[in-house]
């Protein structure tokens, strides 16, 4: 079979969902049969020669298998038989490596989530190295992540001491910085290294920037774990981070331990799909995981600790708009790591506009939970994260879930909390007052556990679900902490549907060029994402009025993204410190887009033929609180060639995020975003390239412009 035929199988047989509509999926019952059926009489043995993309990432994949000849006569449909067998255990674990990605896509196409579900419980897949069971079949665990919108120690340790108090984080700790940057990624590492060495706790810890800035750290200070999101593309990868995996793989035998993130949906949201459909391409990353990991063993004495984290409903809904198919991606997920022998974990998440309301959302978890058994989920303090803008599972729901599927966290981290004397209310005040005395602190336990309690109360005033306990034995949430999501929830919803202020525009941008992207209007604009990312014929032409004369040096943009109040709460104290540090660059008139999304800053630099764009635009919301965000790109090449394009690689952006007053101050901001500028100027590159504050190579790229 062609590659383009098999690529036009594979995305027709799939279960409907949103984000495989542009890749050749159909919403049409018939027409999936039938490409089902056809699908079911390929021989693995023809799936294995057809690369279906040709890049680094696919020929990685075939040098990671191992071939085996007596499967090649196998058809799907007989693998599909042979997976929902009582002898799938046994048959997977002697031809699991002769299995391509692709071939285990194509046999998930054709099963039932019943199916899928009996898989996962059938293969489980502890993790190599000292991982106290992690991944094993009576093992239940749990990622826990101590977001904080500004990088706050107070409010990241005691979100790790509560979280603790819940029995989560034998897993892992790890923390999603909200300030990307070398000296932020370091001081996150120490603060992580600190609490689980004072509270010696059986656990690892990791700083979820790039395997890049990671790498970097480690010239600094001891890095636990590498991270880094994986795609199914070499052109996703090199899109994310720069570098294709052969390159990722160099870096990933530094790290004592690897821990990767995937998600369907990722290479579409980022125009890097190549013409596959989401669920072959999400295989594809299960398969670049298994051959960095694979690789990194090869050049070391001892297994590698790795683990993966399926950030299922993360993106939006272009991705999934429904329940029903966010939990079939859960279940083919799970499923598919664990054919390519994954320690795998989910979280089991939504955007507040993909449509999915908390109290679904919580129902999902459960169910899923109990039908496919995921090594670990998520937990956070709260169901919507702090930082992230996403709900996902809260610490307090973690023991309901280990009671109800009746499997524990590690022996080593029940141990260890029991003699800590975490568990039950009050669970975080006692691990503060051990954290101190470990530190040399001589007050008694109960003085330091009151003065955890003010400290509790005052992070309750910010609006932090830290402290309430649950509802007797129930471990349901107190009414005041329903209200706290509830409101969050409107917030979120709310700002979703906002406008820029056009007084505020008026007052602080006379003069503006506004031009619209090309959403029909704000649904459209949330369910199809490219349709914010390119400005209306329309309206591009009238942009080179702007400039009669010559390019501007410096564009700014300004968009409206997915939180117009973002901009109007924070843009009279951003531009100041900016427009006086770049007076001398700045062209003279703004641009205003609305409905747009980053991609349409490079839009208007190709149209403008700018130098350098700086587009100001509103995160997602989620959080409750607006925060703003700056993505910084430089459009000319080494050999000063215009490279401005609507599908440049995010990877070429330098971003600056996070900005509000709880986080990266406005002010902050606008002069850090000028002196980013500036080296760009000079340096003449942004992003990845970019010489960063230590002047060793980093730069401020987010690690996740999904969320734009």
């Amino acid at each position: 079979m062609q590659s383009a035929e098999l690529r036009m199988v594979l995305a027709l047989a799939g279960e409907f969902k949103e984000g495989d509509l542009s890749l050749g999926g159909t919403r049409d019952d018939r027409v999936r049969a039938e490409a089902r059926q056809s699908l079911a009489g390929v021989r693995l043995g023809e799936l294995s020669p057809t690369s279906i993309v040709e890049d680094a990432l696919s020929d990685a994949l075939a040098c990671s298998r191992r071939a085996e000849a007596a499967i090649d006569s196998v058809t799907v449909a007989d693998l599909k038989n042979i997976l929902v067998s009582t002898g799938a255990a046994a048959w997977v674990g002697r031809y699991r490596d002769a299995l391509t990605s692709e071939a285990i896509a194509a046999a998930v196409k054709l099963m039932t989530e019943t199916e899928l579900a009996r898989l996962s419980r059938a293969l489980h897949i502890p993790a190599a190295g000292a991982s106290g069971g992690v991944g094993s079949s009576r093992h239940f665990g749990s990622r826990l992540q101590p977001n904080s919108p500004g990088d706050d120690e107070e409010e990241i340790l005691f979100s790790v001491l509560e979280g603790l108090g819940y029995g989560c984080g034998d897993v892992l700790l790890g923390i999603n910085p909200a300030s990307d940057d070398l000296d932020t990624i370091v001081r996150l590492e120490e603060l992580l290294a600190r609490i689980i060495e004072r509270l010696a706790l059986p656990t690892r810890y990791c700083v979820l920037s790039d395997i890049v800035k990671q790498t970097r750290a480690r010239q600094h200070t001891r890095v636990d774990v590498g991270f880094q999101s994986l795609a199914g593309t070499s052109r996703a990868l090199r899109g994310m981070v720069g570098l294709d995996i052969d390159e990722i793989a160099d870096l990933a035998r530094g790290f004592d331990g690897l821990y990767f993130e995937t998600g369907q949906g990722s290479e579409v949201t980022n125009g890097a799909a190549e013409g596959v459909d989401m669920v072959t391409l999400e295989s594809r990353t299960y398969g670049a995981a298994r051959a960095i990991g694979r690789e990194v063993a090869s050049r070391r004495t001892s297994p590698v600790w790795m683990i993966v984290n399926d950030v299922a409903g993360f993106i939006g809904p272009e991705v999934f708009r429904s329940g029903a198919q966010l939990r079939r991606a859960c279940l083919e997920d799970l499923a598919m790591a664990r054919l390519h022998g994954l320690t795998m974990g989910l979280d089991i998440c939504s955007t507040f506009h993909m449509g999915i309301n908390p109290a679904e959302l919580a129902r999902l978890t459960e169910d899923i939970v109990d039908a496919a058994a995921p090594a670990y989920l998520m937990a956070v303090a709260g169901n919507a994260d702090p930082m992230l803008g996403y709900m996902t599972t809260s610490f307090r729901e973690h023991p309901r879930l280990r009671a109800n599927t009746r499997r524990s966290m590690t022996t080593a981290m029940e141990s260890r909390l029991d003699a800590l004397g975490a568990g039950g209310s009050g669970g975080a005040a006692r691990l503060y007052a051990h954290y101190l005395r470990a530190a040399g602190e001589s007050r008694s336990l109960e003085a330091l556990e009151t003065e955890a309690h003010r400290r509790l109360e005052r992070l309750q005033s910010r609006g932090w679900d830290l402290g309430y306990g649950c509802v007797g034995n129930t471990g349901a949430a107190p009414p005041e902490v329903e209200a706290r999501l509830a409101a969050i929830y409107t917030h979120a919803r709310r700002s979703l549907y906002s406008s820029l202020d056009p007084g505020l525009i008026a007052e602080l941008l006379p003069g503006a060029g506004r031009v619209r992207s090309e959403a029909a209007d704000r649904e459209d604009y949330l369910s199809h994402p490219a349709a914010g990312e390119r400005i209306r014929a329309s309206d591009a032409g009238r942009l080179n009025a702007l400039y009669p004369a010559a390019r501007p040096r410096v564009q700014l943009v300004v968009s409206d993204g997915l939180n117009a109040n973002a901009v109007n709460e924070n843009l009279r104290r951003v531009l100041p410190p900016l427009v006086k540090e770049l007076a001398a660059y700045l062209g003279e008139r703004a641009v205003i887009v609305e409905n747009g999304r980053v991609r349409a800053g490079y839009h208007i630099g190709a149209l403008l033929d700018a130098e350098a764009v700086i587009h100001l635009i509103g995160e997602r919301p989620g959080t409750g609180i607006d925060t703003l965000s700056a993505y910084l790109t430089y459009g000319c090449d080494e050999f000063g060639r215009s490279r401005w394009s609507v599908e440049m690689d995010h990877s070429l952006t330098t971003a600056i995020c996070g900005i509000h007053e709880r986080g990266k101050t406005p002010e902050a901001a606008g002069g850090e975003i000028a002196a980013a500028v500036v080296r760009m100027l000079d340096q003449k590159r942004s992003g990845v390239a970019l010489g960063g504050k230590r002047d060793d190579g980093t730069n401020e790229m987010k690690r996740n412009l999904r969320k734009i």
